[in-house]
């Protein structure tokens, strides 16, 4: 057990389900939260991995919703969302193992382990598994941490061995997606790191960034599917605009030979959704280590 910023975990999260969300159509909002917690990080990260993965799963439209309330000297992180509900009879075997409610859904498949497991991994952290719910009135599973006595600051990442010169301290990102939460958790992470980040829903921001920022951008996160363009696309206009190859990193789902093709013809290189923030931290390093070498 040890005190850190809840935020890490929530953001971390945000960016993790946000390309399952999209996928279902649904909205999936992340409140931020700067409180100081007591607790097992990985641990309460696999119970909040958990609820949010249930919430995306049962609900068929909508939202889910993950944000924190203060209730005296704990914190109970909720995860809201507008799926079927669940009856006031059952609402107490939904932690037993091998039981689930919608057996008849086909997103639904799997043994009913997960709620059973959450709710022991939660008693092993000292926090408890509480829910509120109603038939067609969705539902709210939370769990309760202690708020720690002292305050833990966002983590700042100092250059490690090995980073490229000219990409240390001041090493500025440029993400481009057409979802506003996606870009929220894209903003926090590489912001954690150290690195200074600008954000752009399409390819006019993204230009307008490039300028704003004197034509100083380091690095470029790029999903591929955007509205009326796609990411690689976008790429190669900012290079043009820049007149130079940006080192660039394209995070996508599309697992077709045609769009790696093309990343390769482009000298972009890829990274699949869902993507993990150490596996984002990994992908930069190489691009901006590859384009140092290049130099």
């Amino acid at each position: 057990m040890a005190p850190f910023r809840i935020d890490d975990i929530l953001q971390a999260l945000a960016l993790e389900f946000a390309p399952a969300a999209q996928k279902k159509g649904l909205r999936f909002t992340v409140v931020p939260c700067g409180l100081t917690v007591m607790s097992d990080r990985k641990l309460l990260r696999r119970v909040l991995q958990n609820l949010v993965s249930n919430a995306i799963k049962y609900t068929r439209g909508g939202r889910v919703l993950m944000g924190c309330r203060r209730d005296a000297g704990r914190l109970r992180i909720e995860v809201h969302d507008t799926g079927p509900g669940i009856p006031e009879s059952k609402r107490e075997i939904i932690f037993q193992e091998f039981q689930r409610l919608h057996a008849d859904d086909e997103e639904s498949s799997g043994l009913g382990l997960g709620l059973s497991i959450v709710d022991r991994i939660a008693r092993v952290i000292d926090s408890r598994i509480t829910v509120r719910s109603g038939p067609g009135k969705g539902s709210c599973f939370a769990v309760d941490v202690p708020v720690a006595a002292v305050s833990v600051p966002p983590v700042v990442a100092t250059p490690q061995r090995g980073t490229p010169k000219g990409l240390a301290n001041a090493v500025t990102v440029l993400t481009i997606d057409n979802e506003k939460s996606i870009l929220d958790g894209m903003e926090t992470l590489p912001g954690g790191w150290g690195y200074v980040v600008h954000r752009a829903l399409d390819a006019k921001q993204a230009l307008a960034a490039l300028e704003a920022a004197g034509g100083r951008i380091d690095l470029i996160l790029a999903d591929y599917h955007l509205v009326r363009d796609d990411g690689i696309s976008v790429i190669a206009r900012l290079r043009h605009a820049a007149r130079r190859p940006i080192p660039a990193v394209l995070i996508t789902a599309d697992r077709t030979p045609a769009v790696a093709d093309q990343a390769v013809a482009h000298d972009v290189h890829i990274l699949r959704k869902p993507v993990k923030p150490a596996a984002l931290r990994a992908a930069m390093a190489h691009v901006a280590l590859r384009a140092s070498a290049a130099e």
